[in-house]
């Protein structure tokens, strides 16, 4: 169908040539006035952009001073010294924190305002600043962003930011001087046509220079006091003129204040009077005729540039139209480093992630492969039982609250029911905890809780979601989604192994949610084709973050033993079947593994024991998946052996790391 009305094309071209016809027009009409009334209006427009360039300059410079400080003060380690007041370790972590935020000094207090530690002076003493309105309003909650004086007559930019752990257990404070160089930037980025002084003021309101592009000894008392007048009459637009080497300038200022509002300092940002009258006596002579000639070539420029941009932004339309019908086969062509060639960019991994949607569901309709998943039956000894002599059986009311409707199957730490919140009207499973596992394992009620909290922490449509824990006459359950589908090692059973494409798309969305997780410090420990369910619309779950720790706990926590292994040893990394130090890449081995799988119908390594497994894990070498599937692409196979490696080190190093591989690989 044809657009109607005008095309982009003819619209940029009419706003383009618009945009340029008024412009020149109105020059034409400013050079009608009088060279100085030209010139102070060309001074008032250029300072008064400076200024507000100035102004956010410093903004953005307090901002990234807050965003890196935050980003220090979520480090697990850093909240832990804070909340135990660790005054030792406090004066390192504030001279770690200077270095990576980037600041001159940085320090560190506690929930009452106590200083822990301060990077520039260790011998600081602990006394309390909990008075400091930038102090008082980080340990309220609030991001502070101010300025300061430190010995006397130095300006510094300050950041303060709370330090969180379950609550506010302290405020790191960080901060920045502004001096010469920062000036420099700005009157770089201004094309060195303006001059920046930098002022603080002393405790009679004298201000004494901290930064400046111009020779400090021009910068009398006189000067100064005139730079401070325009800084203070900031709200008003004053403009002050200063004569500088017999050079006439115009200024305009603004205020650097505290966090409880007091002028500390201020800045000034100063115009060439001479050199702008200068620029508009040679503009009046040139104006007219290079108008002309400007709007012809902006007409017929506007033209070019209207149709080299819709040209490509036509085609993607056509490719959208396309989609819309079923059809993802359209080729997209554009790649120009512009938001243009960014659009064509997404819109490729787009059609190329419904590509391979629509072979996974393709796959799910065929054959048998479309069976919803069915739990193995339970018997009714050991926990079954332990489950019947409590009642709880399908058709029970469990709880006052869940109709029992079946049992889905037994895990390693209990039962497994489908029920129906009544409150809620919606289907859900039910986990139980086994009771000999509790009386046999006094730390496993704990761990259990900890599973919770660590499994609720995950939101996305990849990863099953747990809803709640609940206690009832003695029996611990948690509430999760309830999922429809076929676990993956179902579909791979049926079909001894899976196409490339649906291969692709099962370890994207793995990726997916492993991202997810990490991101949180979560670790699934126990990824396998069995807790993964592909639903009939394509999407893919990950179940069971029953057994995910923190990759970060405790010594002391009394969580897990040390040695302690979980996981299934087909999946597992080396590092995880010996024991040892185990984090996310722990996941992304397992993740080859389960790829691996897909593609040749068998996990890397098997055994007939579990000893002559781990022995062969730990020594052998997989068969190359092209030995035993060649349609295979040399780049999966090669991303494969890489997440198989022994060596963590070795191995892509993070979830987006393969999810953008498996992307360029599709």
């Amino acid at each position: 169908m044809k657009p109607r009305g005008l095309s982009l094309t003819l619209k940029i071209f009419l706003g383009t040539s618009t945009v340029v016809v008024v412009v020149l027009v109105a020059m034409l009409a400013i050079t009608q006035r009088s060279a100085t009334l030209a010139a102070d209006d060309s001074v008032a427009r250029v300072l008064s952009s400076a200024r507000e360039a100035l102004s956010a300059q410093i903004a953005g410079r307090a901002e990234g001073l807050l965003r890196a400080s935050e980003i220090f003060a979520a480090n697990p380690g850093f909240r832990s010294i804070v909340r135990q007041r660790d005054f030792n370790n406090a004066i390192d972590q504030s001279q770690v924190a200077a270095i990576q935020v980037g600041a001159d000094w940085a320090q560190i207090v506690d929930a009452e305002g106590t200083r822990l530690g301060k990077s520039d002076d260790p011998q600081a003493a602990n006394e309390s600043l909990a008075s400091s309105p930038a102090i008082g309003g980080a340990l309220e909650g609030d991001f502070i962003s101010a300025f300061g004086i430190s010995d006397d007559t130095v300006l510094i930019q300050i950041g303060v930011v709370p330090i969180e752990d379950s609550r506010i257990v302290g405020a790191l404070m960080v901060a920045k001087g502004l001096g010469d160089d920062l000036a420099g930037e700005v009157k770089e980025a201004a094309f060195n046509q303006l001059e920046v002084v930098y002022y603080a003021l002393d405790g009679d309101d004298v201000p004494h220079v901290n930064g400046t592009t111009v020779p400090r000894a021009q910068l009398t008392p006189e000067v100064l006091a005139a730079l401070h007048e325009a800084a203070t009459r900031a709200d008003t637009d004053a403009r002050v003129d200063v004569r500088l080497a017999g050079v006439e300038y115009v200024a305009v200022g603004g205020l650097f204040r505290s966090a409880g509002g007091t002028p500390l300092g201020g800045f000034a940002v100063l115009k060439d009077r001479d050199a702008e009258f200068a620029l508009f006596r040679d503009l009046e002579r040139t104006i007219l005729f290079s108008g002309a000639l400007g709007l012809l070539f902006a007409a017929f420029f506007s033209l070019v540039v209207a149709r080299w941009v819709t040209r490509p932004v036509a085609k993607l339309a056509d490719a959208t139209r396309r989609a819309s019908d079923g059809d993802y086969n359209a080729e997209i062509t554009a790649s120009s480093p512009d938001e243009i060639g960014a659009l064509a960019t997404a819109f490729r991994r787009l059609l190329s992630d419904l590509r391979e949607k629509q072979a996974l569901v393709e796959f799910l309709s065929s054959n048998e492969a479309t069976k919803t998943i069915q739990m193995p039956a339970v018997s009714t000894t050991s926990s079954g039982s332990t489950m019947a002599e409590r009642g709880l059986r399908p058709g029970d009311v469990f709880a006052g609250r869940y109709d029992v409707k079946e049992v889905l199957g037994q895990g390693g730490m209990g039962m497994v029911f489908k029920a129906v919140d009544r409150e809620l009207g919606e289907v859900i499973a039910i986990k139980t905890l086994k009771q000999d596992f509790l009386e046999n394992d006094p730390a496993a009620l704990e761990r259990f809780k900890s599973e919770i909290r660590l499994a609720r922490r995950i939101s996305h449509r990849n990863v099953v979601r747990t809803h709640d824990l609940g206690e009832h006459d003695g029996l611990y359950f948690i509430t999760m989604e309830y999922v429809e589908g076929t676990s993956l090692k179902e579909l791979i059973k049926s079909r001894w192994r899976l196409p490339v494409a649906v291969t692709l798309s099962v370890g994207k969305q793995l990726a997916r949610a492993l991202e997810v997780a990490h991101e949180q410090g979560i670790i699934h420990r126990d990824i396998k084709p069995h807790n993964m369910v592909v639903e009939p619309n394509g999407v893919l779950k990950v179940m069971d973050f029953g057994i995910a720790r923190l990759a970060q706990r405790p010594q002391d926590s009394g969580m897990t033993e040390a040695g302690m292994i979980v996981g299934t040893p087909e999946y597992m990394a080396p590092e995880q079947v010996t024991g040892g130090e185990v984090d996310h890449r722990a996941d992304l081995y397992s993740s080859g593994c389960v790829l691996y799988e897909c593609l040749t119908g068998q996990p890397p390594l098997t055994g007939n024991t579990a000893y002559q497994l781990i022995a062969r894990l730990l020594e052998e070498v997989p068969a190359p998946v092209r030995t035993v599937n060649p349609e295979v692409p040399v780049a999966l196979e090669t991303l494969i052996v890489e997440l198989l490696a022994k060596q963590p080190a070795l191995r892509p190093q993070t979830a987006v790391i393969l999810h953008d591989r498996l992307a360029r690989i599709g």
